[in-house]
């Protein structure tokens, strides 16, 4: 069970984390979790920080519903519960999560300090398909998977709206797969409700506060935080791989 104080001091982090995401459509739920670790257990926040992380991508996308991409969407869709499905066969098997990290850290900074020359990761609208299988394996291992999607949102075919509304989409299926699945191996949901429930309130709290933030930035000044958030991001994970 979590105390009170904890609960309280967790609530205001959510509400923070779900500004940044809000604004951004990424860092907030890799922060999230990285606070949450200071007081919890990773078998404990993994679970917990799904719901949380539902809340706050179902609420961007109710906020901007009408900027969601279908195309990217659908092909998402499909492949996200094939990976889920693959990591409940697999998520007891695997003891060292952090160096699946590895690949995530290499797409981000491609993405910020690639070379003009080189190709961006503008992937076709069905390449998400085995963009959804690939998050739906590393999501219940991992946590957050924002940081591993951002890369291939980041495109000149979508708007700053586009970007946070279709990317919370894609996030909150990856979350809403976990909770079957942490059922399946009997997590106890139940035993954490009242501080769930206190902060899914502040996630969608925060999260209305982000959007109306987003609508004041310019698509120059997103792109510039979207890649700090992202740069930020790849310093957290390299921390993550090589200081365990």
């Amino acid at each position: 069970m979590i105390s009170i104080p904890i609960t309280i001091l967790l609530g205001f982090a959510v509400i923070l984390t779900a500004i940044i995401s809000g604004v951004v459509g990424m860092a907030g739920g890799v922060t999230l979790l990285s606070f949450m670790t200071f007081f919890l257990t990773m078998d404990v926040i993994v679970p917990l920080h799904g719901i949380i992380q539902l809340s706050s991508n179902s609420s961007r996308c109710y906020f901007l519903k009408d900027k969601i991409h279908k195309k990217i969407s659908r092909f998402f869709f499909m492949g996200a519960p094939i990976g889920t499905l693959t990591t409940y066969f697999l998520i007891k098997e695997i003891s060292h999560k952090e160096f699946l990290l590895v690949p995530m850290a290499i797409l981000i900074f491609y993405t910020i300090f690639k070379p003009k020359k080189l190709p961006q990761l503008n992937i076709p609208y069905w390449g998400f398909f085995f963009l959804g299988i690939l998050t739906g394996i590393l999501a219940p291992l991992i946590g957050a998977t924002g940081p591993l999607l951002a890369p291939f949102f980041l495109r000149k075919d979508l708007d700053k709206e586009q970007i946070v509304a279709t990317k919370a989409l894609a996030q909150m299926f990856t979350h809403l797969l976990k909770i079957p699945l942490f059922l399946a191996l009997e997590f106890p949901y139940l035993d954490y409700l009242y501080p769930l429930v206190f902060m899914v309130i502040c996630a969608i709290i925060g999260t209305k506060i982000g959007v109306l933030l987003l609508g004041k930035v310019s698509e120059k000044i997103f792109i510039l935080i979207y890649k700090s958030a992202l740069l930020l991001a790849g310093i957290r994970i390299l921390s993550k791989i090589f200081l365990v």
